[in-house]
């Protein structure tokens, strides 16, 4: 991991951030499509790489509900798709089309402004949840502690933080979950004036947002019961930092949560990857605008922006993760297997016809004590 005062490269060469280039798992597709569009720069094409966010994640959900073979599936759409957009090229659009268009900032040279960026990136996309999808978090954990026979007593009544609580919406579903003080951290400003301001809404007390570094966290070793880290440290440039900064606050005989994103992740995240590459200079208003003119709603703008345009996206394998755990003191370590129905872990256990190739090994959720 690069750390102290080196420039941090956070999207290089494609198949850097490509998996499926250097597998070749649909020939040489991806990074013929991903090169198209790096040719042009103007207002309509960049359009269209945002466009190609929605229009891909479609494609996607579509296939996967597809009995046939997924990999072939996509193959057919990434061939279809290039020749639209070549296409559209040799038709030279109209210059009236004048979208306004600000370039992304692709030049993160220091870990501050990696944090800067991905908590701004996060903050102004929970920031568009309304109450209802800001509580939906609640029955979303319910039914993943519950299909993985996790017991909620476990953290009823004790002291709680949320390692890198974004919007705040799973801190405030540990609190009505039963835990006792819930604390939640983000170094995001927008995200912690959304959290205090929905919190202060529901009236709920018990109830604490501080801005912290998540690779830093300003507690005391042994100072919480339960420590939950939910889809944070993949953003961050030192996830194992992360780790071991979750195991340092935990209590002996303590729980944690981790959840990080996995590797392999069949198309699913090679689709995702794909997406990555050509947007790698959208600007993020410029994205979030044209989502919403396309009257997506929030929370599905959240799913579909969430990893494309994070600076850092780190995927890691079950034997990476679990070994981190074991390294900082982490016992009875449990790969959970089940999900909510969405969930790909979830449509992995059911069976759903090539689950594999869909879904590589679905979601590393993980739950553990400390020794």
């Amino acid at each position: 991991m690069v750390k102290d005062n080196t420039p941090i490269q956070i999207i290089s060469d494609n198949k850097d951030i490509v998996d499926c280039i250097g597998t070749n798992t649909y020939d040489n597709l991806p990074e013929i499509l991903i090169n198209e569009f790096s040719k042009y720069d103007n207002s309509f094409i960049n359009f269209l790489k945002v466009f190609s966010i929605p229009l891909i994640f479609n494609k996607v959900e579509e296939i996967i509900l597809s009995e046939n073979n997924p990999i072939e599936l996509f193959k057919s759409f990434l061939n279809d798709y290039l020749i639209f957009i070549k296409d559209i090229k040799n038709e030279k659009f109209p210059q009236y089309f004048n979208l306004v268009y600000w370039n992304g900032n692709n030049n993160l040279e220091s870990e501050s402004e990696v944090k800067m960026e991905t908590g701004s990136h996060y903050g102004k996309l929970f920031k568009e949840f309304n109450i209802n999808q800001f509580l939906e978090a609640k029955s979303l954990l319910e039914v993943r502690f519950k299909r993985n026979n996790f017991d909620l007593n476990i953290i009823k009544d004790k002291r709680v933080l949320d390692q890198g609580c974004g919007g705040g919406r799973y801190t405030v579903a540990l609190k009505l979950l039963g835990a006792g003080d819930c604390i939640g951290v983000d170094y995001s400003d927008d995200g912690i004036a959304d959290a205090n301001y929905k919190v202060n809404s529901l009236n709920l007390e018990g109830v604490k947002f501080i801005k912290n570094d998540v690779l830093n966290l300003e507690f005391e070793d042994n100072s919480f019961d339960f420590v939950f880290s939910n889809g944070v440290l993949h953003h961050t440039t030192d996830w194992q930092k992360g780790v071991s900064e979750l195991m340092r606050v935990l209590k002996p005989g303590g729980y944690g949560f981790l959840y990080l994103i996995e590797n392999p992740g069949g198309l699913f995240w090679d689709s995702i990857e794909i997406l990555r590459a050509i947007n790698k200079n959208t600007n993020k208003k410029f994205a979030r605008d044209v989502m919403k003119s396309l009257n997506y709603p929030n929370n599905k703008i959240f799913y579909m922006l969430d990893h494309v345009l994070a600076p850092i996206n780190t995927r890691l394998t079950v034997n990476e993760i679990e070994n981190e755990l074991k390294k900082n003191g982490a016992d009875k370590i449990i790969r959970w297997n089940r999900g909510v129905d969405f969930d790909r872990v979830e449509k992995l256990y059911q069976n759903l016809p090539f689950g594999k190739e869909k879904f590589g090994v679905g979601e590393n959720r993980f739950i553990f004590n400390k020794i």
